[in-house]
Order: structure tokens, then sequence, then C-alpha cells
């Protein structure tokens, strides 16, 4: 199992540009690096480490679990962990969902029973009595809070609310196939089910059938789609399968699958058995766990592959049989399971090397892992052999499908009383230490070029093939005290990047620049030079060991009283890179035994999950939700519009509420008249109080602008994106964005009669500390065929300079203002006369079973128009985005295509 994705902490060596340290403050300008589209090299993974060594000290703590666990799933925004367990072989009597507090030392607090179903023997026509539709597999949808779990003796997925307690839905009979993992993309709404046959795709509002993505074996038999590794940033799903011996890397918006990567088998002619994968982007590899010959253990470990081209590297192996793998990117861990010894390896990524084996206790059936954002690994294993039974209410009667209250369950040929005894939880902690190189490890650093004006340069006289050459500098200032600015020449410029690197975005005064530097207010600097190559410089064959590179550092032109520098700084020789294996000491593997906990948990009654009836929505993860009919699924004739829900005490008549589970309130009107729709929301407040940042989607993205907006600059997290809104200090805002039409984005027709259009207000990912937030706000059906005249689609960016008015929505000098007036004043009769532009309206039916726990109830008598809240207005890839939060302005502008 792999963890969520999660940003690297670490400093990366970086492609195409130069990295740059003024001072101790770390840092890549753009004005001094090469050309963002240049192709200076990357350093290689060696980079990081190449001037420490690292030492690595694990614990591991025992806790009393759950009989028959299986994996795990983590909450963040709750700290809540979720194990699924089901007891035994068929029929599965004692099973649930166990939900642990894990702030501090981990406690169960909900054991959630499921329903029960008939259970029918292999081989037999009728049923012999019941079972538990207990989970296997488990996933934690972020951005409803739902919990999704493959049934897998069933063949069934189920989704649970937990604030409501109920079994929100379930699928249809075909749909999965014995399903073992369930992985959720919050991003795109869409649920990855693996079982037999390949990967069922469901989508997570709607929770429908998306597509199947069969896979197949050499013999041309269905294959089974192990555990996978969702990356939500780029858009990829890759999944192992088991008897082909494959790796699938699936496009996650397309569903297709782009790459097949042929696993590695260190023994070639015994079985894989391939089971779980994860990925490291810094270290740009792929890991892929085996169990290999269950046996012998043969080919039992990982296997390691490049992230881009899906080439073998190295082969790491571990234990009998290695089953489920996650990633620490953050500190290049991983951590692997070995269902054969019930042991958890740590392995240092960055060498390939198992640093320690932690016995969790159990001697066989270690399952799963999953790693926290603070670094804490999970593991879990079946019970120790020492283990006492448990008497909890998990447990059914096989007749009648009751829970009872018991220690002891039926099982084998004979149906003998057997004790129910709980598995382990072991919480694992890593902490890595890192010591400087020996000078006999690293080459020394020396004095190699002092200047008339007393500035001095230090570095290393041998440059190592394929690594960043790194200079430090002192005393580097213009003639007025500040920092000067140098450039780097090799060779006297003979050797030129492919791509000239630009001098605050310009072309620098002199051709054959490597890169440029900039010293800081003191004139120090530290740099790293990249190593050059035929790939990213004007160099015709590559460079052999012993050639030398003239390094020249040049100032005095590119900034204004700076002093003259010049002359060949030193004579780099290049040396050959050192063997990996030499560059620190050996890492012997630990032996950690995970020390019991002393704690006895405390096993909760079971807590019965309901079943929606099929004449009820899914129901909305809020105590206060209440039961309204749902839209029906789309087909060929037009669906009917549901009833518009009673407007709130702060909605005016012609808005509609949506509630969000925190409280939030987004007010749309009821019709969408015009080219453009105004909106407004409260209380959209990050967990620390500041104004959330919001992404805005249109039929969940299928609806793109032409050019993808910016948040703040920068690219986001997700594609898809119609607009981005930040909420004031309030957490208040009211937005406008543009009806979309074939000029502002990708639709190939113009809305006709009947087409909808749904809002998604998606937030969570955007800025640190914000509540998660999704699922449909409102949907729109256009009512007439009438289209704006082409001169009057045009895109123009909202004007971001627009007085803002701190009078309430109802003045009258705001009403003037049409980019910030209430839904009302943008219909055409408040337009101007001479709009010959034919009226396009739609009418709005909001979500009733929304993802993300929104409802219709009260919403409090405060609104955007009666707080003083400043608005926000939204340009959506038409050239522009301005955000505007309280008094502040952000306008990344944008090129058109």
């Amino acid at each position: 199992m792999t963890s969520s994705p999660k940003p690297s902490r670490k400093l990366l060596a970086v492609a195409s540009a130069l990295s740059v340290v003024a001072g101790s403050m770390t840092m890549i300008p753009a004005s001094f690096a090469a050309n963002g589209n240049s192709s200076l090299p990357a350093a290689s993974s060696a980079q990081n480490s190449n001037d420490e060594c690292r030492h690595f000290s694990v614990s591991a703590t025992q806790y009393q679990g759950l009989p028959g666990q299986y994996q795990l799933a983590y909450a963040p925004a709750t700290s809540t962990l979720f194990t699924s367990f089901s007891s035994g072989r068929p029929p599965i009597l004692t099973g649930g969902l166990g939900s642990w507090n894990v702030s501090s030392a981990p406690s169960l607090a909900s054991v959630y029973q499921f329903p029960t179903v008939d259970f029918t023997p292999r081989g037999a026509t009728e049923p012999s009595g019941k079972q538990i539709a207990s989970p296997y597999g488990v996933g934690y949808d972020e951005a409803t809070g739902y919990v999704w779990v493959a049934q897998t003796r069933n063949s069934t997925v189920s989704v649970v609310d937990p604030s409501t307690k109920k079994v929100i839905w379930t699928s249809a009979e075909g749909e999965v196939d014995h399903p073992r993992e369930v992985r959720i993309d919050s991003a795109t709404g869409k649920a990855f089910v693996s079982g037999s046959g390949g990967i069922s795709v469901f989508d997570t509002t709607q929770h429908t059938l998306v597509k199947k993505i069969e896979f197949t074996n050499a013999k041309g038999e269905p294959d089974t789609a192990m555990n996978m590794h969702v990356d939500s940033a780029d858009g990829k799903v890759y999944v192992p399968t088991l008897s082909a011996g494959t790796l699938k890397v699936i496009n996650g918006k397309t569903l297709e699958v782009e790459k097949t990567i042929e696993l590695h088998k260190d023994s070639a002619d015994i079985a894989l058995n391939a089971s779980d994968v994860t990925i490291d982007k810094s270290l740009k590899e792929i890991y892929v766990s085996s169990q290999g010959d269950r046996k012998t253990g043969a080919n039992s470990g990982v296997t390691v592959y490049d992230l881009e081209t899906g080439a073998y590297k190295k082969s790491i192996p571990f234990g009998k049989q290695a089953l489920a793998i996650t990633s620490d990117e953050a500190r290049d861990l991983l951590y692997v399971t070995d269902y054969g010894t019930g042991n958890v390896g740590v392995i240092d990524a960055r060498t390939g090397t198992v640093v320690s084996e932690v016995s969790t206790g159990a001697t066989s059936g270690a399952n799963d892992v999953l790693v926290t954002p603070d670094g804490s690994a999970y593991a879990l294993a079946r019970s120790t052999e020492d283990a006492s039974p448990i008497e909890t209410n998990y447990t059914i009667d096989p007749a009648t499908g009751e829970y009872r209250t018991s220690s002891t369950e039926p099982k084998g040929k004979d149906n003998a009383d057997s004790p129910i005894t709980p598995g382990v939880m072991v919480k694992l902690n890593t902490t890595i230490e890192t010591t400087a190189k020996s000078a006999s490890q690293a080459s020394s650093e020396e004095l190699v070029k002092t200047y008339t004006d007393g500035a001095k340069l230090y570095t290393t006289k041998d440059w190592t093939k394929g690594e960043t050459l790194k200079l430090r500098g002192e005393g580097f200032k213009t003639q007025d005290g500040k920092g000067s600015v140098v450039a780097v020449k090799l060779n006297k410029g003979k050797i030129s990047a492919k791509e000239e690197p630009k001098l605050n975005g310009k072309e620098g005064n002199s051709a054959g620049v490597w890169a440029y530097i900039q010293a800081d207010e003191n004139g120090n600097f530290t740099a790293e030079l990249p190593y050059p190559t035929t790939a990213n410089s004007s160099l015709k064959d590559d460079l052999n060991t012993g050639d030398q590179i003239s390094v020249a550092l040049l100032s005095g032109s590119m900034v204004e009283n700076d002093t003259p520098r010049g002359g060949e700084a030193l004579k780099a020789t290049v040396t050959e890179q050192k063997a990996a294996d030499t560059t620190c000491a050996t890492v012997e593997t630990s032996k950690v035994a995970a020390a019991p906990s002393g704690v006895t948990t405390q096993y909760p009654a079971g807590t019965p999950l309901t079943t929606a009836k099929n004449d009820e929505p899914t129901p909305a993860p809020s105590d206060s939700a209440k039961p309204e009919p749902t839209t029906p699924a789309p087909s060929d004739s037009a669906k009917p519009e549901p009833s518009t829900p009673a407007p709130s005490d702060s909605a005016t008549s012609n808005e509609v509420v949506h509630e969000y589970k925190d409280g939030a309130k987004v007010y749309f009107p009821k019709t969408w008249e015009g080219e453009k729709l105004t909106f407004r929301g409260e209380g959209f407040k990050t967990k620390d109080g500041k104004g959330s940042v919001i992404a805005v989607k249109l039929n969940k993205g299928t609806i793109s602008a032409k050019e993808e907006p910016k948040l703040e600059g920068a690219e986001a997290n997700s594609s898809g994106v119609w607009a981005y809104i930040k909420a004031d200090e309030n957490g208040n805002f009211t937005a406008t964005i543009d009806r979309p039409t074939v000029a502002n984005s990708n639709l190939k027709e113009e809305l006709k009669t009947g087409d909808k259009v749904a809002i998604y207000l998606l937030s969570g990912s955007l800025t640190e500390n914000d509540n998660a937030r999704g699922g449909m706000a409102v949907e729109y059906t256009f009512t007439t065929e009438n289209q704006p005249k082409k001169d009057e689609a045009k895109d123009a960016p909202v004007n971001p300079s627009a007085p803002e008015s701190s009078a309430p929505a109802e003045s009258k000098d705001q009403a003037k203002d049409q980019s910030k007036a209430p839904a009302d004043s943008l219909k055409p009769s408040a337009q101007e006369k001479g709009n010959s532009a034919s009226k396009t309206s739609a009418s709005s039916s909001q979500n009733t079973s929304s993802s993300n726990g929104s409802n219709s109830s009260k919403s409090s008598k405060s609104s955007l128009a009666n707080t003083g809240a400043s608005g926000v207005l939204i340009a959506s890839g038409l050239g522009a985005l301005a955000l505007v939060a309280g008094a502040g302005i952000l306008v990344a502008r944008r090129r058109k295509a």
C-alpha cells in the first residue's frame, strides 16, 4: 500500500537551472538561473548525499489490534487510521472496520459492523447460512470524508459515511470481481478498484462505473491487478499484474494504459508474484514489491525502475514473501512488509540498503504498511502466538446473521469453536542523523583564486563526471557595497549551454556564459555548476577522464558600480565517479523487536451500519442532512429537474444555498442568465482561521479553459480548473465566472437546450491547513439554444483595478458595478440596452447527494452583503486570473495561445 502523495521537504538538484545559495539562505532565483527551458542537467540522485552519510535508528511499539486485519487508510484532517478486518476463511463471521485515533498513542475509537449476506459454499447452489459483507481493501476520500471498502468475498465495493453510520452505496453485480484494493484520487473524483481482470474506475460523486480497464496475461487470460499507487499530481496510476509480471502505468485522465513495464526477475525460472508499488519523485524511481516463491523466498523483495523510462536499475532482496510497500518520500525511505515472517523492512531508498528489519511479534501475516505525514509508519500483522482471545460483539451467528458477543467462532470443516485473537498494529519511528564525509571520502575545498579587490573563490580542483562543481565565494561586492553579479564561463566560453542562460530574464552582455551567480549583501555565495555534456552543451564529444576545464568568473558589466574581475579562476580536472559503496561506511541491517505498548486496547461496542434505501439519495456526511429525491441517472431522454431547496435565512429568494460539512455556505442564483455568473460564499476558512483557496471546476473539469488558469502565477495541483477563488480573512467571497463557450473553453460546440453545467468547488490542497471540500455545489440546465454573437464572447480579463465598494450588496452604488454586483444585477435586463446578444439562460438544481457533506439546512443570518467583506473577481482561462482578497489584489497574467 502506498501513502498519499506529499511534497518532499528536501532541496533537490535543479534541472535546467543553477542552484544558488546566498549566505545561509538557499534559493533558486529565476533571474540568475539558466533559462527554464534550457537543457542544463540535474545532478544525479547521489547528489543529495554527496557530502553526508546517513545513520538510521528505528524503534517500534506494538499495540493490540483487531482480528484478521488487512489494510490501512488514513484521514489526515482528523488523525484517524482506518483498519479493515475479516477473520479467517469464509464464511466470514468476525469482521468490520476499525477507526483509530492516532493523534497520540493509537486508541480504538469505533468499530463499524457491516450488514450480513447469504453465504453459499463453493460448489453449492443454495446458501448454507450467513456471513458478514466484510471489508478487505480500504481507501479514504479526503474530499468527502467517506471510506471506500473492497468486500472481496462478495465481489462488491461499498462507500461508508462514518458521520451518519450508513453504507450509502454498494456496487452492482458484475462491476467488480474479487476486488483487492481501493485508491481514491480526490483531485479528479475517481476511485480505482483493483481485482481479478483489472481495474474498475468509479465516479466518487455519482457512484457510477466509469470504465473497466482489463488486464490479461501472456495467454490472453484475465490477470489480477494488485495494489496500486495513485499519483494525483501527475495524473498517473501505477499497478502491477500478478501473473503477467508487468507494471501498468495508467493515465488518470484518459484511463488508458500508456506504458507497460516488464518486471525484472533475479531468478528467471521462478515466479515473481508482484504485489505492490510506490514511487519517489525526488529520486525518480519506481519500487515494486514481489512475493516471489512462497516456499523458497526466491525473487522476494523490491525491484527498482527509472520513473521516466521504466528501465530496471537494481534489486533489493528482502524477506520470504514481500507484500506491501510504501514510501516516505520526504526522507527517501521505503517500508515493506514480509507476509512470510511477519516482519517489516526499512530501506534507505538512496542506497537501496535494508537498514532495519522490525519484528512485529507475529510469526507471519504482515499485511499492510502506511506512512502518515509526520513520518510515522503503521503496519498490520496477524496475532502473536501467545495472544489471548478477546470478547467483542463483532461476530455473527452463522445461522441468523445476528451480531453477538463472543470470544469464539465456529471454523473449519467440523465448525469447532475457535478462539478469536487480536492481530497486532505496530508503530515505527525512524530517525536519521547525518555526518559529513571524512577528508578521504570527499574532495577537500581549497582557496583557488584571490582577486585584486580581495574577493576569494573556494572550490575543489577535481570535477567528478556527472556531478556538479561547488563554488564558494567571499567578498564579491560592488564598489558601493552591494552583492556582485558574476558570469561563469568554461574554456573561455567555448563550452556553452545549448540555450543561453538569461540575466533578469534578458540576454546577458556576453555569449558563451555557462551560468550567472548573484552574491548576497555581504558579497558571499555558494553555487553548483552543472557538469557539461553533449546533451546540455556545445560539446561534440563527452569529456574524458583527465581532461581539464578552464573556469573563469567575470564581473563588472552586469550591474552598476560592480567591481571588474576576470581571468581564469582554476583548471578543473575531470575525474571518475567513486563507487557508491565506498562513499560511506557499510550499513549493517539492525534487528528490532517491537516493544509492547503496555496498554490494553479497549474494544468498544460495535456500531451497526445501516444501508441507504434505493429510493433515498446518498446521504451527505452531516447529522443534519435530510434525505431528498436524487436526480436520476442521465439517459437519452431529458432528466426531470430536481426541486430547488427552500432558501435559507441568508439566501435571497433568487438564490439556492449549498452547505459544506464544516459549515461553509455558497449561494448561487437560481438561473444563469447572460455571459457571466456571480455567486458568493461564507465561512470558507482554513483550520487555522485564514481564508480558503478554492478551485472551481465545471462538469468535474471536463469543461476546461483553453488556457489553464494559474494560482498566484504558478501551476496548481489539478488540471481542468475553470477558476481559483481566494476567500478573505472572514472566509467570505464574491466571485464572477464566465459561461463556457467554444471561444474560451474546450467545448466543440456551444451549449444548447438541455445541456447541463455542474459547478464544483474544491479546497484542501491549495493552501496549508485548509478544510477539504468537494462535490457538486449546483447544476444549471440551459433552456434556450440562442447563443451570443461572436464579438460578445471574446476573452476579456476582469479589470483588477476596478474600485471596490464597501457598501452592502443591496446598495445602488454597488449595483452599478456589474463585476461585483449580486446575481440579480447580472440578468440581461440589467445590462446595457444596446446589447444585441441573444438571451441565454439556465435554471439551477442543487446537488442533494453531495460527496462532501453538504446540505440545505438553514444558514447563518450573516452574509457577505452585511459583513462588508471584499468580493473576489475571477477571470478563468481568459487571459488573466485576478484574485481580490480584502484590499490586496493578486494578478497572474498569461499569454494567449
